[in-house]
């Protein structure tokens, strides 16, 4: 792929700032869509590159990253697009690490989900977390046509409301259990509260009725010498101002004032003699009956007793008989929700058998397809007497993704026996394997990163190696480090990684090489001086992994 023909991606690494990041002080790197190669004398610090990045994808901080010197470093990525732009990681030297992402502090898992998604690092120990079973699970799943991915989706759906069943039948069979003992004590309470035959304001007219009652006789008291005072006695208000009342006709013959008077006096006499009628008919009707005293001091025992076990008054016992007969209803459905939940869980249990095994039928042939795709890639890496398989091994009970667990299997050697990829791959050959698989099942995340990935080749292997990494990079950013001009010369950006001394400390430095200064390189690292015979062979790697670039 020409300089001119790089793809135009949804997110890609822009810049990666390094400060006080083990022997570099101050770095800024800018990155371009496509393959960027980082090129330097061996011990030049390009390892320190691939650490800063290893760490933003969320790998383990070591204090021994800080500069010499310094209390803290900082790695810094700035991205293009997508839902992260910025994302750091801060070391502090006998202190606290930091996270932030959008310049917004988070924990470490957090950085690693949402760094996960826009890079990855494939290494001697970077890749180590990529490579566990769910990423192998994943990386099969993209080969999976639309109909298995569809009844994946369906799998996984079934898997979740199988668990949510089983959790509500171990819940509702738990009270089953004690279902009679519920029952009996709610049906108890619901017994009680119904038997009191409770009702709002009972409580208040009790009360007041057990005050009249217990004060009868000094009621009867005061209602007697009420009555003797209107009407009863000798002397009483009703014949006093009946007198009056005489008094004032006897003057209204000769006078029209005393008249109104009267007439006012034979109103108060006619409601007293009402208000004496009111009271004599109170005392011919009041009782203090003893028995009706011991019924409303029963009556209100019985509603205190109700509100100790069952609510501060009225209204919350009765609210919470309500509750009891809800409970009830609940636990007489028990039986019908369990026959429900039971009915349930068997159809998920048919459902989750077919959806899987049409599953583990496609994984099964996806595995082949990989393994017969890779192969190949192998091959063409260096790698002629490496073999790659798919193994599929049943589980014992069905997991959230499957029936099955994947599982990568690699022997780089003739006769070595297959093994877990990630315990018999070395170093470079797990980039090299990366780098087959991300081109035969496509990486999720945008930008790549491969470290080692030339070691122990060279020669056509090489120059096969920087094809390769130039066909993925159509589709991602991909950033490498080489020793190799082969795969070098592939690159659409290439950085000379180097040491320099300043006031007595050694730094490293990257800087960004143009057409002329990628010659230099390349013709350094092919014979390690820069010759005429150098420098035509490396136009010559330029011309052939660029053949559409000028010269």
């Amino acid at each position: 792929m020409g300089a001119g023909s790089m793809p135009i991606l949804v997110s890609v690494l822009k810049t990666l700032e390094l400060r006080d990041f083990a022997i570099v002080d101050e770095l800024m790197l800018g990155l371009e869509p496509g393959l960027n190669v980082l090129t330097g004398e061996t011990g030049a610090g390009k390892s320190i590159l691939v650490d800063a990045l290893g760490l933003l994808a969320g790998g383990r901080a070591d204090v021994g990253f800080i500069r010499n010197g310094q209390e803290h470093a900082l790695v810094q990525g700035m991205f293009a697009a997508g839902d992260v732009f910025a994302a750091a990681r801060r070391l502090v030297a006998g202190g606290r690490n930091t996270a932030r992402l959008n310049g917004e502090l988070v924990s470490v898992a957090e950085l690693t989900q949402a760094s996960g998604r826009l890079l990855a690092v494939f290494g001697q120990y970077a890749s180590q977390a990529l490579l566990d079973q769910a990423w192998q699970r994943d990386q099969l799943d993209r080969l999976l046509p639309q109909a298995a991915t569809k009844s994946l989706e369906a799998y996984r759906a079934a898997y979740a409301r199988l668990r949510t069943v089983e959790r509500e039948f171990e819940t509702l069979e738990g009270a089953a259990r004690d279902r009679e003992r519920q029952l009996d004590m709610l049906r108890f309470q619901q017994d009680e509260i119904d038997a009191a035959n409770l009702a709002f304001g009972e409580e208040e007219a009790l009360q007041e009725e057990l005050v009249a009652l217990r004060n009868a006789e000094r009621i009867a008291l005061a209602l007697a010498e009420a009555s003797a005072t209107l009407e009863v006695s000798e002397t009483n208000a009703s014949d006093l101002l009946g007198t009056a009342q005489k008094a004032l006709d006897a003057a209204a013959r000769f006078h029209p004032f005393p008249a109104t008077l009267a007439e006012e006096l034979r109103g108060l006499s006619s409601s007293i003699r009402a208000v004496a009628q009111e009271v004599a008919h109170f005392l011919e009707t009041f009782e203090a009956d003893p028995g009706r005293l011991d019924q409303a001091e029963t009556r209100l025992a019985t509603l205190e007793r109700l509100k100790r076990k069952y609510g501060a008054d009225i209204a919350a016992v009765l609210s919470y008989r309500d509750q009891v007969a809800a409970q009830l209803t609940q636990l007489e459905n028990v039986e019908h929700d369990l026959a429900t939940l039971a009915q349930e869980r068997d159809t998920l249990v048919g459902d989750l058998a077919h959806q899987g095994a049409s599953v583990s039928k496609a994984r099964a042939r996806a595995g082949s397809t990989l393994a017969k795709k890779v192969q190949p890639l192998l091959k063409r890496l260096g790698m002629a007497k490496a073999n790659f398989q798919v193994a599929l091994e049943a589980a014992e009970t069905p997991t959230p993704n499957g029936m099955e667990r994947v599982h990568f299997e690699f022997s780089a050697n003739l006769g070595e026996a297959l093994g877990p990829l990630q315990a018999r791959a070395s170093g470079g050959e797990l980039s090299r394997v990366m780098l087959a698989l991300n081109l035969v099942t496509g990486a999720s995340q945008p930008t790549l990163i491969f470290d080692e990935i030339d070691a122990g080749i060279g020669g056509r292997t090489a120059r096969a190696v920087g094809a390769l990494l130039s066909q993925l990079a159509q589709q991602h950013q991909v950033l490498v480090v080489t020793h190799l001009p082969q795969v070098a010369a592939f690159a659409d950006a290439q950085f000379s990684v180097y040491k320099e001394e300043e006031r007595g400390r050694t730094l490293v430095r990257v800087a960004r090489l143009d057409r002329a200064e990628r010659e230099q390189e390349l013709a350094r690292m092919l014979s390690g001086t820069v010759t005429n015979a150098s420098l035509g062979a490396a136009r010559e790697l330029l011309s052939e992994a660029h053949p559409a670039s000028p010269s």
